[in-house]
C-alpha cells in the first residue's frame, strides 16, 4: 500500500532531508567529488531505486565522508519508501559512526555537516508521526551540537534556520501562532540580507532551499492564527507566501518534480477555509500527478481533500465514498485518521445509519486516546472539530440507539403478549412452555438494557479528559519556582522577547516542563499574568512619574515589553476597561 503523507509537511521535509548530499563537497577540503556523489544527487528526487544502487556503491567508498553521505542517501530512501523503522535503523548507524570520527577529528566539516542532517533527520520523522517530545529532544541535540561546533571554517547559517523554523513549527502547533509568526519574519529578513551578500552559485541554491521553506511555514502559521481570529486578511497573507515559496523552489536546480503539486494543495487548503468548495473541487480535479513518484499515493491526498470538499458541500454519497477511498490507506494515521472518522460518524448519524456511526464515532475516540497514550499530539483537525464536538456527537448516537432499543423492546413485549394470549386461550396445554419463553424473552431484553447502560459508561469513561502529569523531580521544579521568581524581583517580564522559553532556557530545562510547573502553583494562565504585570507596570508609570505622562503609546508600549503600540493598547483597554490615551487624558485633568 502507498503512502499518504500530510502533504503539508512533506514539503518541509523535502526541502531539509537532502541539503548535505547536494553540498557535502562545498567547504570541505578533504573530500573530492566522484561520480558516485554525482550519481546520489541526480537520482535523490528522480529514481530512489538508482539512489539505492550508488549508496550501496557509496558505503564501500575508502573516504569516509563519501560512507557517510552514502548512508544520509539510504536514510532518505527509505523514509521515501515509508519504511521508517528502516530508516531509523540507518540513521543511527550513521549518528554511531559520525560520532566515532568526530571524536577523532572533531573539526571535519563534512562530519559535522553530516551529525546535525542526522539529527534533523529525526527531529522530522518524530514530527510527522507527532512525537513532539521525541522531536523537541532531537532539536535540543542540534541546537547543543551547532552551539558547540568550534570551526571558524564551519558556517552554520542553515542549520540555525532549520532549528529555528523548527522552534517556529512547533510554537505554531502549540498555539502560540503570533511567537512563531514573528521568528519567521525575521528569519526571512536575514536570508535575504544573506541572498544579497552571496555570489556562490552552489550557495544561492542553499539559502533559496532556506527562504523556500520559511516562506512557507509562515504561510501554514497564517492559515492558524485565521482559524484562531477569523480575520480573512490572514488567508490573503498565507496565499502570498505560498506562493513566494512556489516561486523560489522553482528557482531549486533540479527543481522537485512534485512542488507545484504541491503548491496546489496549498491553494485548495485556503479555498476549503474560505469556504469556496466549489472551486477547491475544480482545483484538485485539474490535478496533474507528477511522473516517477510511485512512492506517495497522491490518489490518497486527492480522496482526503475531496472528503473535506464534499463535506462543505454537503454531498452525501460522495463523502462516504471518498471517506472509505482515503481509509484504504493503510497508514493514514493521527490528525487524519481522525479527521476521516469523524466526518464519516456525523455523516451516518445525519443519515440516522446509527451502527455505522457508532462505529466511526468510537474509533475517531480510540485514535484520540492513541495519541494521548503515546505522548502525543494531535495537530489540529482542518475545520472546526475538537473533543468536545465528538464526545458530544458520541452521546448523541447512543441516547438514539438507547430510544431505538426501547422501541424494539416495547414492540416485542406487545408481540409476546398477544402471542401468549392467543396460546392460552387456544391451548392451555403449552401454558408452560409459553410461560417458560415468556420468561427467557424477558431475561434477554432486561440483558440487553443492562448491555447497552454498560457499552455507554464505558464510552463516556473513553472520552474523559485527563491531564498529563509530568514527573518532575523536586530540584528541577524548585529551580523553576526560584526563576519565576526572579522574574518577579527583575522584572525580567518587560523584556520584548519574554515568554516561557526565557524561563526554561534559564534552568536548562524545556517549556512543557515550566508550564507544567507553573500550572500547578499559579491559577492565572501564564501569558494572561504577566500581560496583567506588564500594564500594572505601565499603569504605576503614569499614576506616580508625571513625565511618562507626555510619552507616546509607543514608547510607553515598548517600556513594558510590547513591540507596537496597538497591541499594548488593546491589552491596556482589556484590564483598565478604558485606552491608555484616555487614562492619562483623565489623569491631567
Amino acid at each position: 500500500m502507498k503512502n499518504s503523507k500530510n502533504l503539508s509537511l512533506i514539503l518541509l521535509f523535502f526541502f531539509y532531508s537532502l541539503i548535505l548530499i547536494s553540498q557535502a563537497n562545498h567547504q570541505i577540503n578533504d573530500y573530492k567529488e566522484s561520480e558516485t556523489f554525482r550519481k546520489m544527487s541526480e537520482f535523490k528526487n528522480t529514481n530512489l531505486d538508482s539512489l539505492l544502487f550508488y549508496s550501496d556503491k557509496g558505503e564501500l567508498s575508502s573516504n569516509p565522508c563519501e560512507k557517510l553521505i552514502a548512508l544520509i542517501a539510504k536514510a532518505y530512501y527509505h523514509y521515501r519508501k515509508n519504511e521508517i523503522e528502516k530508516c531509523k535503523k540507518v540513521i543511527d548507524k550513521t549518528i554511531q559512526k559520525v560520532d566515532s570520527l568526530l571524536n577523532i577529528n572533531p573539526k571535519n566539516i563534512c562530519f559535522t555537516k553530516i551529525k546535525l542532517s542526522t539529527l534533523n533527520r529525526l527531529f522530522w520523522i518524530h514530527k510527522n508521526s507527532e512525537e513532539y517530545q521525541k522531536a523537541y529532544k532531537n532539536l535540543l541535540s542540534m541546537s547543543d551540537f551547532l552551539d558547540n561546533v568550534k570551526n571558524k571554517n564551519f558556517d552554520g547559517f542553515d542549520y540555525f534556520v532549520n532549528i529555528e523554523n523548527s522552534k517556529a513549527l512547533i510554537k505554531k502547533d502549540l498555539n502560540q501562532e503570533e511567537e512563531a509568526k514573528s521568528i519567521l519574519i525575521k528569519i526571512i529578513k536575514k536570508v535575504d540580507q544573506k541572498i544579497n551578500r552571496e555570489n556562490d552559485f552552489y550557495d544561492q541554491q542553499n539559502l533559496t532551499h532556506v527562504k523556500a521553506n520559511t516562506l512557507y511555514l509562515l504561510g501554514q502559521t497564517y492559515m492558524a492564527l485565521n482559524k484562531k481570529t477569523k480575520k480573512e486578511y490572514l488567508l490573503d497573507s498565507a496565499s502570498i507566501c505560498f506562493e513566494k515559496a512556489y516561486n523560489s523552489a522553482k528557482k531549486i536546480i533540479p527543481p522537485h518534480p512534485d512542488s507545484k503539486l504541491i503548491y496546489q494543495f496549498r491553494k485548495a487548503d485556503i479555498l476549503i477555509t474560505k469556504k469556496e468548495y466549489k472551486e477547491a473541487l475544480k482545483l484538485i480535479d485539474s490535478l496533474i500527478l507528477p511522473k516517477n513518484m510511485d512512492d506517495i499515493d497522491y490518489e490518497s491526498e486527492i480522496y482526503f481533500y475531496k472528503t473535506l470538499i464534499f463535506n462543505g458541500l454537503n454531498k452525501y454519497d460522495s463523502i462516504i465514498y471518498s471517506a472509505k477511498k482515503s481509509l484504504e490507506n493503510n497508514n493514514l494515521k493521527g490528525s487524519r485518521l481522525i479527521t476521516i472518522y469523524d466526518i464519516l460518524s456525523n455523516e451516518y448519524n445525519r443519515i440516522n445509519e446509527l451502527d455505522s456511526a457508532i462505529k466511526y464515532s468510537k474509533l475517531t475516540l480510540k485514535e484520540f486516546n492513541f495519541s494521548k497514550e503515546n505522548k502525543q499530539r494531535t495537530y489540529q483537525l482542518l475545520y472546526d472539530n475538537d473533543l468536545e464536538k465528538i464526545t458530544e456527537l458520541n452521546n448523541t448516537i447512543i441516547e438514539k440507539e438507547k430510544k431505538k432499543n426501547l422501541t424494539t423492546t416495547i414492540l416485542y413485549t406487545l408481540i409476546l403478549v398477544i402471542i401468549s394470549s392467543f396460546f392460552l386461550f387456544k391451548r392451555k396445554k403449552y401454558k408452560k412452555e409459553i410461560s417458560q419463553k415468556s420468561d427467557e424473552l424477558e431475561i434477554t431484553i432486561v440483558n440487553a438494557k443492562k448491555d447497552l447502560e454498560k457499552e455507554k459508561s464505558q464510552s463516556n469513561k473513553t472520552i474523559e479528559k485527563s491531564k498529563v502529569n509530568y514527573n518532575i523531580e523536586a530540584q528541577l521544579e524548585k529551580k523553576i519556582l526560584d526563576q519565576l521568581k526572579q522574574v518577579e524581583v527583575n522584572q525580567a517580564y518587560l523584556k520584548h522577547d519574554f515568554s516561557i522559553n526565557t524561563i526554561a532556557e534559564k534552568v536548562n530545562t524545556n517549556s512543557t516542563y515550566v508550564s507544567f510547573v507553573y500550572n500547578k502553583h499559579y491559577d492565572v494562565p501564564f501569558k494572561q499574568y504577566y500581560t496583567q504585570k506588564k500594564i500594572e507596570y505601565a499603569v504605576d508609570l503614569i499614576k506616580n512619574k508625571e513625565y511618562y505622562k507626555k510619552y507616546s503609546i509607543e514608547g510607553l508600549a515598548n517600556i513594558v515589553g510590547y513591540t507596537n503600540a496597538s497591541a499594548f493598547s488593546r491589552a491596556f483597554k482589556k484590564y483598565m476597561n478604558i485606552s491608555p490615551s484616555e487614562y492619562i487624558k483623565n489623569l491631567s485633568k
